[in-house]
């Protein structure tokens, strides 16, 4: 095979929906940067990459699950053949020998039928493992009904009768159908030969359901602006930053950090009303963009995460930690991998463990606070996109 020329990046999204976007992007403007021909393919577009260097092509289309026409959005979200034809266009116009296509996100748009054509014309696919929709229909490994880790084998006949989605039992239908048409027709995981992981934690996770790829951990890339390190021991705020979800632990946070002033909790997400009207103390000031999230950063403590499933790799404690403030993290996420001497990390199913594990904290915290802008020192100098070529050229 030629030295690689020409990256296709597939996402759902071409702007900043959440953390797999927010990659995609990152990694697109990083390659372009490398003088490689760059083609960023996505379901939904806001035009938003202004890097002229980067070919922007969108099917336009919406969400499948937020379409007005719900059989429309059924079928796209199980086999999107526009996305498929629209690929192919673009495949036709390069050679797979010099090619390959880096996928990021495709279960709320573009569906597994990008997959298809990719495979179909033998070019080379890496996926990007930000979730595990490749495996677990509800993309998380977390049974909603029952509020903890579903251990059960991916599309067994346990899997297909638990009632585990976090709206109700048509949704699990809808993604079980959702999940066969993707690995049992399109052959996902069989197929897939090359996947990029985010962390051991999740890459330990789903690495037995993908017996015949290669998978190589490079941990996503850190674009953190230069900032003065503040002192947290002078600063109030106990904060979360992310969505206000089930999954996330915002019902057991709330309830063990009752008693404590100063609890912040940034983001937006379906318990934010429930969790607001109880909790009158704590406040919930919304989806924030940058810029606020760093005022408030920059008036923040500690940053805790108390994620209840196994949350892939998180950016938002290597935001915190860039200001040298210390991070408390739930043992379900990812982001553990992170806490060296910089935090702690609790058990979220344990009601006193994050407060022995804040109390830690407290009792030493400008030295937690400095170890923790040394770590994000040293994982800026992971260069990722180094890693990220080494690999496409293997």
């Amino acid at each position: 095979m030629k030295k690689i020329k020409n990256v296709i990046i597939v996402n759902d999204f071409d702007y900043v929906q959440g953390g797999a976007s927010k990659v995609a992007i990152q990694t697109a403007e990083m390659l372009a940067q490398e003088n490689m021909n760059v083609i960023f393919f996505s379901g939904t577009s806001t035009n938003t990459i202004q890097n002229k260097n980067i070919k922007l092509y969108s099917t336009n289309q919406k969400e499948a699950l937020k379409e007005k026409n719900k059989f429309k959005g059924f079928i796209n979200g199980i086999y999107n053949l526009k996305a498929k034809k629209e690929l192919k266009k673009i495949l036709n116009q390069y050679s797979k020998e010099d090619t390959i296509i880096n996928v990021h996100g495709w279960t709320k748009v573009l569906s597994s039928s990008i997959f298809s054509i990719a495979f179909k014309k033998n070019f080379k696919v890496y996926l990007t493992l930000h979730d595990y929709f490749s495996i677990c229909p509800n993309g998380g490994f977390f049974d909603y009904k029952k509020n903890k880790i579903c251990q059960l084998k991916p599309g067994s006949v346990k899997c297909i009768a638990r009632n585990c989605d976090s709206r109700n039992r048509c949704f699990k239908i809808y993604r079980l159908i959702r999940l066969f048409v993707q690995n049992k027709i399109v052959g996902l995981p069989k197929k897939i030969k090359y996947a990029i992981g985010i962390s051991n934690v999740s890459v330990n996770k789903i690495k037995q359901y993908l017996p015949s790829t290669n998978i190589k951990i490079i941990y996503n890339p850190l674009d953190l602006e230069e900032v003065e390190k503040i002192e947290p021991s002078k600063n109030f705020y106990y904060t979360y930053i992310g969505r206000v979800s089930q999954e996330k632990g915002l019902r057991e946070f709330c309830e063990t950090m009752k008693d404590y002033k100063n609890v912040l909790i940034i983001g937006d997400g379906p318990l934010k009303k429930e969790l607001e009207d109880k909790y009158s103390n704590m406040e919930f000031v919304g989806w924030k963009n940058s810029k606020e999230i760093a005022e408030y950063l920059q008036k923040t403590r500690i940053l805790i995460l108390p994620s209840l499933w196994y949350e892939g790799a998180p950016l938002v404690p290597l935001e915190a930690m860039n200001y040298g403030i210390p991070c408390i993290i739930s043992d379900k996420c990812s982001a553990v991998e992170y806490i060296k001497d910089n935090g702690e990390i609790y058990n979220p199913n344990e009601s006193t463990s994050l407060i022995e594990a804040t109390n830690k904290v407290e009792k030493n915290i400008s030295k937690y606070g400095n170890n923790a802008k040394k770590y994000v020192e040293l994982r800026k100098k992971n260069n990722y996109c180094k890693q990220l070529m080494e690999f496409f050229n293997e």
